[in-house]
């Protein structure tokens, strides 16, 4: 029985699907049950990172967990630790844990810092682990989705990455493969697509799939941050999503080889991930 935290998020949802598609015994953890919609056959267990005493009930049973704590907080990875310490204690066999390429380059955002000292609980609990890193997800192009549709034009940021972007549900296949076969233990894993496109490629992807032009347009940061407070998007999140942004642009290009070597199948495009969301950008 695998247990999937983060059940309904990006990667969560995707890693269900794929797992209940292949019969595979798996069970979701959410906060709250009645709100969530799971694939036919996967068990679904109340549980809480920030309540411990939930925690127990959900992993019993449990042989491996997919770790996706919903964020950090001024004191640190306290959600890792407590799942981490009712793994222990269900004699879970496995952790696997959604973590960030950021930690592989020793990035220093908020974001990043996070997600190293999760990972620290993870590797000191005494369980086998393995870390997966994935680059920037191109579920974040939903934010330049609204302008697309209205004005068909993307503003972006001066000096926005060259980015290697990934689409979650190669995340997720590569999480099944490491719950599902051996040989992953104190491996950490870095993850992203297969081609590096710079704002102005990924908008032509956008374009030709709407099959108009889309204009590019680029802001200074300061812009931007005016935009967002008119928008009311400010905020310490957006702060960390903003800087670790700015600090990727010395690695988010980078290709990794992971993903086809560990599935067997090559990464997915942008150019599916835009077939498949095209509504937003309309």
């Amino acid at each position: 029985m695998f247990l999937i935290t983060g059940a309904t998020g990006t990667v969560g949802s995707e890693l269900l699907a794929l797992l209940a598609s292949r019969n595979i015994p798996v069970r979701a953890m959410t906060r709250d049950p009645a709100k969530a919609a799971f694939p036919a056959g996967v068990e679904v267990a109340t549980g809480d990172f920030d309540r411990p005493d939930s925690l127990d009930a959900a992993l019993d049973g449990v042989d491996k967990v997919f770790v996706l704590p919903p964020g950090y907080g001024p004191d640190g990875p306290v959600q890792e630790r407590n799942l981490a310490a009712a793994a222990a204690r269900a004699g879970v066999s496995h952790l696997v844990k959604l973590s960030t390429s950021g930690v592989t380059f020793d990035a220093t955002d908020p974001i990043s810092t996070g997600h190293r000292l999760g990972e620290q609980v993870i590797v000191h609990s005494g369980l086998p682990w393995t870390m997966l890193r994935p680059g920037t997800f191109m579920t974040y192009l939903y934010g330049y989705a609204p302008t697309i549709a209205a004005e068909h034009t993307m503003y972006v940021t001066e000096g926005d990455p060259v980015s290697a972007m990934i689409h979650p549900r190669d995340i997720a296949a590569v999480a099944a493969h490491v719950l599902t076969t051996p040989g992953h233990d104190g491996q950490a894993y870095t993850l992203t697509g297969g081609q590096a496109l710079s704002p102005r490629d990924q908008a032509d992807v956008i374009g030709r799939i709407l099959g108009r032009p889309i204009k590019l347009i680029e802001r200074t940061p300061a812009e931007t941050q005016a935009e967002f407070d008119r928008l009311g998007w400010s905020g310490p999140r957006l702060e960390a999503l903003l800087e670790l942004k700015r600090q990727s642009a010395g690695w988010d290009q980078k290709i990794f080889d992971t993903v086809g070597r560990l599935t067997g199948k090559p990464p997915l495009t942008l150019r599916d991930w835009v077939r498949e969301n095209i509504h937003i950008f309309r």
